[in-house]
């Protein structure tokens, strides 16, 4: 019996690592799409930082830190959901 329980626990432990490493993926690619489109609506020189991200419903929600060059820094919410992006300020309108 203890064998068995030790498999099952071992089981348990790299299903919860590999979930967990494909959450943190998921993160890091949206965060990579997010800086490319800000980059490119406000140019190369502009510094990128990640604040935070929430995923609901679908939707994976990341937060950046923005300072354009030559620009007071801003935040920004950038919405991934399946295959569209998009960026709006904190007041929700949209950074076209």
């Amino acid at each position: 019996m203890g064998r068995f329980t030790s498999v099952v626990i071992g089981g348990l432990v790299s299903l919860g690592i590999c979930i967990e490493a494909q959450a943190s993926t998921s993160v890091n690619e949206a965060y990579g799409q997010c800086k490319a489109e800000v980059r490119e609506k406000l140019g190369e020189a502009t510094r990128v930082k990640l604040k935070g991200s929430k995923k609901y419903k679908g939707t994976l929600t990341v937060q950046l830190s923005v300072v354009p060059e030559g620009g007071p820094s801003q935040r920004l919410q950038c919405k991934v959901s399946n295959d569209s992006l998009v960026l709006v300020t904190n007041e929700g309108t949209p950074i076209s």
